[in-house]
């Protein structure tokens, strides 16, 4: 039943970090989304839009916020903010049933910016992506980016060494890179271990470099830089009696 439910999701939750960019709304920094990629995404699995999967616009509608000041003193009104907020019907197909719930999308469209007061005129545009994209997270799309894994640089690295293997002419030659590139970190981080000077150091080069080849799932790297800390940490010990 599990493996059923999660049919849709485990085809489409990791995202190909190409369809991604570093972004910041509101002073916070975000992974924003390309949404065309997950329309794509989307067609690959559920068919074309309109055949077996879409929306429909039940509302959409500008509400006002806070006002905008500015004039001499900055006690004048220049204008009310307003945002943007647009109500979906989302629908998909599986199996031949037929799936539908509902989803909200907003944008601000009257702001106030280091100009004064700022219109966005594709605020409607923008809204209903935002309710798209929302709705495919809610079936698993690109659910590593909603769920923080991006904000892991040891995962978006992961994400990267196999989006370049999967886009790879030859995929022969970019296994052969990347099980060099593998040898040589672990090298090098061997070759650190055993130049540290404390416990504390080395420690520390062994914790890192194992976040690092967790997120991998390389289990044996992980196993012989374990190991290289044993014998070390020994080491250090008898030194120190």
């Amino acid at each position: 039943m599990t493996e059923t439910n999660m049919r849709i999701w485990s085809q489409v939750d990791k995202t190909a970090p190409s369809a991604t960019k570093a972004a910041k709304v509101g002073g916070m920094n975000i992974t924003a989304l390309n949404g065309l990629h997950m329309i794509m995404r989307a067609t690959e699995v559920l068919g074309p839009v309109g055949i077996g999967w879409g929306w429909k616009v039940l509302e959409e509608r500008f509400d006002q916020g806070a006002p905008i000041m500015g004039g001499k003193d900055g006690a004048e009104v220049v204008s009310p903010t307003l945002s943007h907020t647009v109500r979906i019907q989302f629908w998909y197909k599986l199996d031949g049933e037929r799936g539908e719930f509902e989803q909200y999308g907003c944008t601000k469209a009257v702001y106030k910016s280091s100009y004064g007061a700022s219109t966005d005129d594709e605020a409607p545009k923008k809204s209903l992506t935002d309710a798209i994209k929302k709705s495919l997270s809610m079936l698993g799309f690109s659910a590593d980016v909603y769920l923080g894994l991006f904000d892991d640089k040891e995962y978006v690295e992961q994400r990267k060494d196999e989006e370049a293997l999967e886009t790879a002419e030859d995929k022969s030659a970019e296994e052969d890179r990347q099980k060099q590139e593998r040898l040589d970190y672990i090298k090098s981080v061997l070759g650190g271990m055993q130049g540290a000077v404390t416990l504390h150091e080395l420690k520390k080069l062994h914790d890192v470099a194992v976040r690092k080849l967790t997120a991998k799932r390389d289990t044996q790297a992980v196993t012989r830089i374990a190991r290289e800390l044993a014998e070390l940490s020994e080491k250090f010990k008898e030194q120190a009696a």
